[in-house]
This record gives C-alpha cells, sequence and structure tokens, in this order.
C-alpha cells in the first residue's frame, strides 16, 4: 500500500488512498450451492419416483387389525426366524427351512385346503391368509407361503405389517440376511 502526496493546482495537497478491496467473489459460492441443489433435487426426485402411484394399476387394499379380528375365515400363518407357526392355535410346523421340502410343502398345502373347506360356502369369497413374517426373513420363504396359499384356493393374501408413518426414513435394508 503506497500513499502519494501531490498537490493540486488550488495549493491543497489531495491524497490518493490505495484502496484495499476484501470483496468475496460470490461467483464461486453460488457454483458451488448449483451443484448442490442439484443433487439435492435429483435425489428427492429419485425417491418419490420409487414410492409414488402409478396410473393404470390397481393396488391391493389392506384390512386393519379390528377387521381381522371380526373376520373368523383369517387363516394365519407366522414366519419366525427359528419356526413356523400355522393356523389360528398356533400349531408349530417347522422351521423355514422346512419350506422348502416336498414333504413338509405338502403338508402345508394338505393343512391350508383344510383350514379353507371348514369356511361355509357363502364366505369363502372373505378366506384370507394372513402372513406374518420377521423383517429380517428372506423373501424367498414368504413367496413359498403365498404360493401355497395359492394352490389352496386362498384368493386374498395379506400380509401384517406395523404402521409407520417414518419408515422410509428408518429403512435400513439388513445386507447380512439367513
Amino acid at each position: 500500500m503506497s500513499r502519494k502526496n501531490t498537490r493540486s493546482s488550488g495549493g491543497r495537497k489531495v491524497r490518493n488512498k490505495t484502496e484495499v478491496s476484501a470483496e468475496l467473489s460470490i461467483t464461486s459460492l453460488l457454483d458451488v450451492l448449483t451443484i448442490i441443489l442439484v443433487f439435492l433435487i435429483k435425489n428427492v426426485s429419485m425417491e418419490a419416483v420409487k414410492i409414488s402411484e402409478v396410473s393404470g394399476i390397481q393396488y391391493p387394499t389392506t384390512i386393519s387389525k379390528e377387521e381381522i379380528i371380526k373376520n373368523p375365515e383369517v387363516v394365519p400363518v407366522k414366519i419366525y426366524l427359528d419356526r413356523v407357526e400355522i393356523g389360528v392355535d398356533g400349531l408349530f410346523f417347522g422351521t423355514p427351512n422346512d419350506l422348502g421340502d416336498t414333504k413338509k410343502y405338502d403338508d402345508l398345502i394338505l393343512f391350508l385346503e383344510n383350514e379353507y373347506a371348514k369356511i361355509p360356502p357363502d364366505k369363502k369369497d372373505q378366506a384370507c391368509l394372513v402372513v406374518q413374517a420377521d423383517a429380517s426373513l428372506q423373501c424367498k420363504y414368504i413367496t413359498q407361503v403365498v404360493s401355497v396359499g395359492t394352490r389352496a384356493d386362498f384368493a386374498n393374501i395379506y400380509f401384517a405389517t406395523i404402521q409407520d408413518e417414518d419408515w422410509l426414513s428408518s429403512y435400513r435394508p439388513n445386507l447380512a440376511r439367513n
């Protein structure tokens, strides 16, 4: 920084000061903010596409706990990590791995067909199989139960879930599943 003293024509001393500029370059800041904004918009819009309704698809309905209790035509199948229970009485069926065994698979079909046969003919359209499964259970076991349920003529198959308004933010899939 240098200061010069000069004389003006009027005999007065005039100082020329060198200005020190401490301006912030807002251009680079705006570039960074634009990139962050584009990134956030892209991620939010991708999540919305994953869970938004699609036209032309008729989504299945659900029933509440109270409706299940009122409905005597419900046959539950409970799949724990270490055991499978069937029917209203929670009869021990075996383990989830037993669902892949041909004999046990046929036994489950026979059980569900017998349960379905007990339902009065005028209530058969209300009959439903309710699958209650551990959240960390492999999908193949649930698929096997659904397959058995359809072979036993159950037209309505429901999955027991817990209502969680904030499920997406707390959802962390367990990649090391059994």
